[in-house]
């Protein structure tokens, strides 16, 4: 009996000892693949298409690099849904030296780093947001020395600025002086690749006594003109104002009135839609187009001498409104903004009557809320004017090359200090912002043939410490936009949930 309990304890040691060296190997490093950790990579990178290449290199700490594979996949756009992102490989190989050769759009892009010996990975995540050389910056509208339309582009995430666009893709300037220009968003447009319906941001341009473009701001191809935007033949004596987005629509506006068209990628769109538009009607427009309630627009009726809505309704005076009244049917429109500051919404123009003076007209709730006769010196005679649209109900303008912040509440004016100002003329202002992206003051300087752009940021509604971009082109500057990416602008109602809640400031000027 002894023998079998020996034998049985000798068993039992044997299988406690075979255990142990099974639990032993577990600790190796061979076996803590599983463990793995890609890092040193960015969370959202940009890309210019067709003209840049991504280097990115991975760290995994623990592992020589002969231990491990790496491969690197995308997805989204094209490219379908994350659960099939294998289906995409786009480079082998530690070190990512990936050409990018994509669509304008938002991406994801995935590296996974596998053991070699066990299969265990690790992988990492980041957004690729890809750009095209003209989709993502600040355009400006300039007269050239002889009197014809050009484009100017500053890239201000790269700081470079691409000079006489038109003559680069086209061979010539516009012919004819330039009378306004206008990003619009989610243009739709028929692809000449694929013969399919798309959209993509567009920019406007009127030149010329009746004259207009569309251009497209991934790669500056033709999107429309006179000749395609309508689907009968456009009037010979019709003049294309402006264009906008607003609410689930792009608004166009011309002395013959306006018509709209359903946002590429929005609830109404049409998978068949060509962009082409009906013919315009109501009243006739201008280039005075201004935010309203986040759903319409509103604008100066060259034609009516009022201030309409898109929605085809003269803006009226509020009930009980017994304060001054403008003389529309002698007034001439100067400039127009909004001003938004914690919810609360203020979009003005400011108009001359001859022989009377400069008229501030504000309106709130969709209605005119309020009229000033301007006592202001500087502002009731400035040509160079600019509204404040983030924090701060203020209108800035430049007399004398000084420039000058009047309160729109306090009804004072203020003469404003600025940093390192380029040296010339002041010819053009604007401030220009994009949601928390930036908020800036933008002054142009004529100085001879030459204009020089600065930009600042704001602080305490005034222009703060030096210009944070600077740039400069030859002719005169006439305008400046900002234009976005297709894929960074929501399909739907831009600037709407500003009008809503006090929380959401507006995305972009008008």
């Amino acid at each position: 009996m002894k023998k079998y309990i020996w034998l049985l304890c000798l068993c039992l040691m044997a299988c406690l000892s075979g255990c142990f060296d099974d639990d032993s190997t577990v600790a190796t490093e061979a076996n803590r693949a599983h463990e793995i950790k890609v890092e040193g990579l960015p969370q959202d990178t940009s890309a210019v298409a067709f003209s840049s290449v991504l280097e990115l290199t991975p760290v995994v700490e623990g592992f020589a690099d002969d231990e491990l594979l790496f491969n690197w996949y995308i997805y989204g756009g094209q490219f379908g849904q994350k659960g099939e992102y294998r289906k995409n490989k786009i480079w082998e190989g530690k070190k990512l030296a990936y050409p990018v050769e994509l669509k304008i759009g938002k991406y994801s892009v995935i590296c996974e780093a596998t053991h070699k010996e066990t299969g265990y990975f690790g992988l990492v995540e980041f957004s690729l947001d890809v750009t095209s050389a003209f989709s993502n910056g600040f355009y400006a509208l300039k007269e050239t020395a002889d009197g014809n339309t050009e484009l100017d582009f500053y890239n201000y995430q790269e700081k470079i600025t691409r000079n006489d666009l038109l003559t680069e893709n086209y061979g010539a300037p516009l012919n004819g002086k330039p009378r306004n220009m206008n990003p619009v968003y989610k243009k739709i447009h028929m692809d000449s690749e694929t013969a399919t319906s798309t959209y993509a941001t567009g920019m406007f341009l009127a030149y010329g006594k009746n004259n207009f473009a569309v251009y497209n701001t991934v790669d500056m191809s033709l999107m429309f003109d006179r000749s395609s935007l309508f689907y009968a033949t456009m009037e010979e004596d019709e003049i294309p104002y402006a264009m906008a987005t607003t609410g689930e629509y792009n608004h166009y506006f011309s002395n013959k009135g306006i018509c709209y068209e359903s946002v590429g990628g929005g609830f109404f769109a049409s998978e068949y839609a060509t962009g082409k538009l009906v013919t315009p009607e109501g009243c006739g427009g201008s280039t005075f187009v201004q935010a309203f309630n986040g759903r319409e627009l509103s604008y100066w009726s060259e034609s009516e001498h009022c201030l309409m809505c898109t929605d085809g309704r003269e803006i009226e005076y509020r009930d009980g409104y017994a304060g001054v009244r403008v003389p529309f049917e002698k007034a001439e429109a100067v400039a127009t903004g909004w001003n938004w500051n914690s919810g609360d919404n203020a979009v003005w123009y400011l108009f001359d009557v001859k022989g009377d003076g400069r008229y501030l007209v504000i309106l709130e709730k969709e209605t005119i809320s309020e009229v000033c006769r301007l006592d202001a010196e500087k502002l009731a005679s400035a040509v160079v004017i600019a509204g404040k649209g983030l924090r701060g109900s203020f209108i800035y303008s430049v007399k004398d090359n000084q420039l000058y912040r009047y309160s729109m509440k306090e009804k004072v004016e203020t003469a404003l200090s600025v940093a390192s100002l380029p040296a010339g003329t002041v010819t053009y202002m604007a401030n220009l912002f994009y949601e928390t992206a930036f908020d800036y003051l933008v002054i142009g300087v004529q100085n001879g043939g030459k204009y020089t752009v600065a930009m600042y940021e704001m602080q305490g509604g005034q222009p703060f410490g030096e210009p944070k971009h600077t740039f400069e082109g030859t002719g005169i500057l006439k305008k400046l936009c900002y234009a976005i990416p297709m894929s960074d602008y929501s399909p739907m109602s831009p600037n709407l949930y500003a009008f809503l809640y006090d929380w959401a400031s507006p995305t972009f000027p008008y």
